[in-house]
């Protein structure tokens, strides 16, 4: 045969109109071997071993005779012959193996990423905690039309009454002034964590106080104009 090695692979590549990278993933071929093959830079190619396994699984997919390809490569090439410091090539279709250090490294942090959850679950993810200190009861009495309702719970937790936010000290304490209207109030306490759910508490404040005491309790609070035109507004309504 007075065709080249390069040649013949060449001639077989066009005849059989597929591209490089085709024909590495069909023939399980380095792409980067193959472009070494036929630029003929056979000095960076593996030792003899690897090298015939490549051409006969290349020469498999390009139809062509495998030992005879192997016979020209022989005669335009001092093959390499493997040594102790000789490694397999990378397969690019491979899986990459980890290491035992990389797999004790990883599951040390899995651990403690564990471990760490374990210990802060309920501070992230649990009920906050919430204790009504006034009212302590769930039902009361109240003589006056202003109450406040006053608690605590855990730090970085969101308190809302009737769903208005409270702000809370650096310790989770906080009041509210809530204004009562004449018979049954009720009012929702929510503590509610970033990451947690919600605990929440009901009050009910019953105010024993008439129309009229509510209306001059919060006269007081307000300006002469206002008070005067509240009393205007009682007096046109009687």
């Amino acid at each position: 045969m007075d065709q080249s090695f390069r040649e013949i692979i060449l001639n077989a590549i066009e005849e059989k109109g597929i591209a490089i990278g085709k024909l590495a993933e069909l023939s399980r071929v380095p792409e980067r071997y193959l472009e070494l093959l036929l630029r003929e830079e056979y000095d960076r190619l593996p030792s003899a071993p690897y090298l015939h396994g490549y051409l006969l699984r290349l020469a498999r997919v390009l139809n062509l005779d495998s030992e005879l390809l192997w016979e020209i490569f022989k005669k335009e090439y001092r093959l390499k012959t493997s040594g102790l410091e000789d490694r397999l090539p990378v397969n690019r279709f491979a899986i990459d193996t980890l290491s035992n250090t990389k797999i004790l490294v990883t599951g040390g942090l899995i651990i403690l990423a564990l471990l760490y959850l374990a210990f802060r679950w309920n501070t992230l993810f649990g009920k906050p905690s919430l204790v009504i200190l006034d009212p302590a009861a769930s039902v009361i009495s109240a003589a006056s039309n202003v109450y406040t309702i006053r608690g605590s719970t855990g730090r970085n937790v969101k308190i809302t009454i009737n769903n208005d936010l409270i702000e809370t000290d650096n310790r989770g304490s906080f009041s509210k002034d809530v204004f009562l209207e004449s018979g049954d109030n009720t009012f929702t306490i929510t503590a509610k964590k970033l990451l947690g759910r919600a605990t929440t508490v009901t009050r009910q404040i019953t105010a024993l106080i008439s129309e009229e005491s509510a209306l001059s309790s919060f006269s007081s609070s307000t300006s002469p104009t206002d008070a005067s035109t509240l009393n205007a507004e009682a007096t046109t309504t009687q």
